[in-house]
């Protein structure tokens, strides 16, 4: 890129000084923060800025005005309406619905008025999520603007649709311009949904700048001049950006007195459109991190592990106990931050691609054998970009899939980051390494779950295994369990909590709530006893098991005293694994996070069927009681390949791992 050195002594660069370029942010799903790298040599420059004269001649032709489009978005919710795209935009602004009369009210004020007696465009995105087979169309949007009717169009399917209006310059007002968004509810059918996700004006304005800011671009083929107003200071700065990677800058223009304000007046030659930066030097910004960079040498292929941990540099200190315990052992350890990641894979920018290229390269290049266990250790969430603003942020992102059943849904796959091999298709979605994660946002907190691993290994068992097995009240729940017990060798004790169990065919709804919470009390006394493995089965959420009676919930982990005997529970349900949620953990994260509870928790990112689990479930009690698997990762890494053996991949790619895979599952 071009750039300036500002020096006052060129042959040293002093404190003072200052290297000066045209940065452009980044504006994709994953961030909106763009890295630079600089570099230096000893002999011979890089690309430079180069000076164009913009002096007044007064020989130009007088440019009044330029076209500009302005695009006002937030994003304040996420969700999933197409079902034929994984990068599809899916954060929106408003939910709009007609059964509950809800519509939109949305803000527009321009940074100038717009020419007199011209027109301006309006544009609003939305967002079809409402689709009914037997009513065509699904869609009718009325769009007033400052109260008057301005479009009224029916349209079809969960769709992006644009609706575009004209309106005359009149119509626009120095505030409170305001955009409403209705939805009748009159297509046929009363379920009429639809998001709202921007809008557009475009329009002519003059050459005002906005708090010292003023981007713009002009079309012409003559010398041209233009007059920037609105400065507050006489230190003035004209770029031309055409190029962002070859930029200008003006100089010997005119700067000019405008009441209390001040302005800028120069020339160019055009051949075509040409975009142009005016601003003030206050306005120069000074970059929020700076580093020296040192290579941590991913790429070279001397680096060899068999474990690879993967976590935030902030995060290195609060790992290396388990680091060390796995060397101890005689596992080749290589711990690796996500920054350093980033910056030899992906040029410094965050992006999940950037951790598979990573392992896909120490797979393939590193000294063998290839790494077997992939550990991932810190919070994950779908709000890459922190639209939200909550606590939860991404210290080892998730890849995202668009897994489908009664509506698409986006789902966390951990499983994309270590299958890097493709020998055709039925290898495709196989992993190639055992991988894991636990959650954590502070170094304190991931200190704790570090310990608790550690602590769990080195404590012997000393009675036999024990496995507690735990249905909903549906029948082909129970039956699950029923052939899983049949793996237990003799001398395994199983211990039985089905819901049906408990609650009475004819009770009222409060005896039915002492019911569920006496079976809650059962399986806690079983887990605090000590429970090799605790299976569930049946319906869930996010948080809980059985989604309609919450069976067990967060607040029951904290009643878990097992901290001495942690379990390795397995949850044949729906969406217990889904650790993006921006705002709170999943009851798997919860069981990791708790000083008792699990020491692993295999469970789906989305949403499952009792046949598929039951396939699942099998491999996994056949791993531990008939082939002898012992580690996590052995035994939940031949529950995926026996699931894509009998044509799952959904539960290949939803089923996620909680807990480091090379812990040894012990009998208590």
């Amino acid at each position: 890129m071009a750039l300036r050195v500002v020096a006052k002594n060129q042959p040293k660069f002093q404190p003072t000084d200052y290297i000066k370029f045209y940065a452009q942010g980044l504006d994709n799903r994953f961030t909106d923060t763009n890295v630079y790298w600089l570099y230096w040599r000893k002999k011979g420059f890089g690309k430079r800025i180069v000076y164009v004269d913009g002096s007044v001649t007064g020989q130009a032709e007088s440019i009044t005005g330029f076209y500009d489009r302005l695009h006002h978005e937030m994003n304040k919710f996420s969700e999933i309406c197409n079902r034929n795209s994984e990068t599809q935009d899916y954060w929106f602004w408003q939910d709009l619905n007609a059964s509950n009369k809800n519509m939109g009210n949305v803000d527009v004020k321009l940074p100038n008025l717009p020419f007199a007696q011209t027109d301006v465009v309006i544009r609003v995105g939305l967002r079809g999520c409402s689709t009914i087979d037997t009513v065509n169309p699904d869609h009718h949007t009325l769009i007033y603007w400052n109260d008057t009717l301005m479009s009224n169009e029916y349209w079809d399917g969960d769709i992006e649709y644009v609706q575009e209006m004209l309106l005359a310059s009149e119509q626009i007002v120095d505030k409170h311009n305001t955009v409403t968004i209705k939805l009748p509810g009159d297509t046929g059918h009363d379920v009429d949904s639809v998001f709202l996700n921007w809008i557009e004006v475009d329009y002519w304005r003059h050459f005002t700048a906005v708090d010292d800011q003023l981007v713009f671009t002009v079309d012409d083929s003559d010398r041209i001049q233009i007059e920037v107003k609105n400065l507050s200071q006489p230190d003035i700065l004209v770029f031309d950006i055409t190029d962002p990677n070859t930029v200008t800058e003006i100089v010997n223009f005119r700067v000019e007195s405008d009441g209390q304000n001040y302005k800028a007046i120069f020339e160019d030659t055009l051949n075509d459109a040409k975009t142009y930066h005016v601003t003030i030097l206050n306005q120069l910004k000074q970059s929020p991190n700076v580093k020296l960079w040192q290579s941590a040498r991913l790429k070279s292929v001397k680096n060899r592990a068999d474990y690879i941990l993967i976590t935030a540099k902030e995060f290195l200190p609060a790992v290396e106990p388990l680091s060390e315990w796995r060397r101890s052992q005689g596992l080749r350890v290589k711990s690796v931050s996500v920054e350093d990641i980033y910056n030899e894979f992906n040029h410094g920018i965050f992006d999940p691609g950037a951790i598979k290229a990573f392992l896909k390269y120490a797979y393939e290049n590193w000294n063998p054998p290839v790494p077997r266990y992939v550990f991932l250790v810190g919070d994950a969430s779908i709000d890459y970009r922190g639209y939200l603003n909550k606590a939860k942020t991404n210290k080892v992102p998730a890849h995202l899939y668009l897994a489908f059943s009664v509506k698409p849904l986006l789902i966390p796959d951990d499983n994309w980051y270590v299958d890097v091999q493709r020998n055709g298709w039925d290898d495709h979605f196989l992993p190639e390494m055992m991988i894991g994660r636990i959650p954590g946002d502070t170094g304190e907190t991931v200190s704790h779950v570090i310990e608790k691993i550690i602590r769990f290994e080195k404590t012997p068992s000393q009675n036999l295994p024990k496995v507690l097995l735990i249905a909903d009240t549906n029948e082909k729940e129970e039956q699950l369990n029923e052939r899983l017990s049949d793996y237990l060798p003799g001398d395994v004790e199983p211990k039985k909590v089905y819901l049906s169990d408990y609650l009475p065919k004819s009770a009222t709804e409060e005896e039915k709530q002492r019911q569920i919470a006496k079976a809650r009390k059962a399986i806690i006394a079983s887990i605090n006893k000590g429970a090799m493995i605790t299976n569930y089965a049946g319906h869930g959420a996010m948080d809980r098991w059985s989604k309609r009676k919450g069976l067990f919930r967060p607040m029951d982990v904290k009643d878990l005293k097992n901290a001495d005997h942690l379990t390795f529970v397995l949850a044949l349900t729906c969406n217990n694994g889904y650790f993006i949620d921006p705002v709170k953990y999943s009851l798997a994260e919860e069981f990791m996070l708790a000083s008792g509870g699990a020491i692993g928790f295999f469970s789906s990112s989305g949403l499952t069927s009792t046949d598929d689990n039951e396939i699942l479930s099998t491999a996994v009690f056949s791993a531990i009681f008939e082939l002898g698997y012992n580690t996590l990762g052995e035994i939940t890494t031949h529950a995926k390949k026996m699931a894509r053996k009998n044509g799952i991949v959904n539960a290949v790619q939803s089923f996620i791992l909680f807990g480091d895979p090379a812990t040894t599952l012990k009998a208590w």
